[in-house]
């Protein structure tokens, strides 16, 4: 019998899955990065101080935003798969979780550093709404990724940069203060709003039944428990890129965060593309566990392309690619920016751990990980900011990602020597002859 398009696809994902995520969200990563570098140097127009404070609001609603959202996210592209009827349910029961932590983050964040970064009682009361907006628009892509449809990513972030870029230009014209950021949020909202229309009312109730094989959804209570895990995890991985810019505002000032804040969101794009890979693989895993370890070993070999090629890159071109935005950010940020390259191989070893514990369902390792280097991070840099400046900063979160990935480094070597059910098999000695 011929094989129909449904199994020769189907074939495919089991194949090249991994790949074809993996390549769909870097290549949303990239554009993100590569307008998103344009947008800062059009945003230089503005004078420094307004450029660090528009850059912190913008990545403190951001962290906060992933802070709300992605845990969620990775419960929906883990589970989503095998939800069946239970679907819609699901995308909207994170829709309100996300929502509702992502407005009382914001509303916290205003009630104890209003006085550092708002100028206006408007952006205030609209900040914790910013965050929401954020929150959705991260967990949308989520919810595309669990669908099996990340190859639309690329597309949505594409649509959504060249808007926020037109707006930019228009919107620093009319308002030099809040303009930068009002350029962001509005794509945002108009990106959440048609995406996730599309989702829930024609998407998901036109589902077929889960593949087999895939993660079944959890009951109530073991969602609850990996729920509150992912939390725990995500407030630590928040906790380091939000609080180095406000210790860097409060000991330097505004423009010197802005000196600090484009290396860090140059290398934090980069740190995307592996991200990406590790999500990839963290979906594929979860509704394939046989093939676990195989798709771990292609997910290393995918993670070193990435960083042999892009490693040596930042650390030659870092003034060149600052210069882009300025000769001020090239003199004060180029160190910065080498500072944190090195940082990402130990950044790989950590994730694949990370990764790898969650879908062996072993969130209290990643939570002590993720708390260990958080002390590290922020202790170092309260330390190294007074006498080093921003790159003291950088080298705090260097120390500690060292740190982080010499003691996983082990852990995972012992992972990767793991042998499959069916390596196992092929490995197994014969029964005796006449058993």
């Amino acid at each position: 019998m011929a094989e129909t398009r449904r199994q020769r696809w189907g074939r495919f994902r089991l194949g090249r899955g991994l790949e074809l995520s993996a390549l769909s969200l870097m290549v949303a990563s990239v554009i993100t990065a590569l307008v998103g570098l344009v947008f800062w140097a059009v945003a230089t127009r503005v004078p420094p101080s307004e450029v660090g404070r528009s850059s912190a609001i913008i990545t403190t609603a951001t962290l906060l935003s992933a802070l709300a959202s992605q845990n969620v996210g990775l419960l929906i592209s883990r589970f989503l798969p095998g939800a069946g009827g239970r679907s819609a349910k699901l995308v909207l029961g994170g829709y309100a979780a996300a929502s509702g932590v992502a407005v009382l983050l914001g509303a916290g964040f205003v009630l104890f550093f209003h006085s550092t970064l708002f100028v206006s009682d408007l952006e205030r009361f609209l900040f914790p709404v910013f965050t929401m907006v954020l929150s959705l628009f991260v967990l949308q892509d989520w919810v595309l990724i669990g669908l099996r449809a990340s190859t639309w990513v690329p597309l949505e972030q594409l649509i959504f940069a060249l808007v926020k870029l037109g707006l930019l230009v228009v919107f620093i014209a009319l308002f030099p203060v809040g303009g930068i950021v009002l350029s962001w949020v509005v794509p945002a909202a108009l990106a959440v709003i048609v995406v996730s229309s599309i989702v829930v009312f024609r998407v998901l109730p036109r589902r077929p039944p889960p593949e087999p094989g895939a993660a079944q959804l959890p009951g109530r209570r073991a969602l609850g428990i990996i729920f509150v895990g992912e939390y725990a995890t995500g407030i630590m991985t928040v906790a380091v890129p939000m609080a180095l810019p406000l210790i860097i505002v409060a000991q330097l000032g505004t423009a010197s965060n802005a000196f600090y804040t484009l290396p860090w969101m140059l290398s934090e794009a980069f740190n995307m593309l592996l991200w990406n890979i590790s999500s990839s693989y963290m979906v594929e895993a979860s509704n394939d566990g046989p093939r676990a370890a195989a798709l771990l070993r292609r997910t290393i070999r995918l993670n070193l392309l990435i960083v042999g090629l892009g490693v040596p890159f930042m650390l030659i071109g870092a003034p060149w690619l600052l210069t882009f935005l300025g000769g001020a950010y090239a003199a004060e940020g180029s160190t910065v920016l080498r500072i944190l390259a090195c940082a990402i191989p130990f950044l790989v070893i950590t994730a694949l751990y990370s990764t790898t514990a969650r879908v062996r369902q072993q969130m209290g390792r990643v939570v002590a990980i993720q708390l260990s280097s958080a002390l590290i991070t922020i202790g170092l840099a309260l330390l190294l900011v007074g006498p080093l400046g921003i790159n003291g900063v950088a080298l705090a979160y260097l120390i500690a990602v060292v740190l982080e990935g010499a003691v996983v480094l082990i852990p995972l070597i012992n992972i990767l020597r793991e042998k499959t059910p069916a390596e196992r098999a092929t490995h197994a000695e014969p029964a005796p002859l006449g058993a």
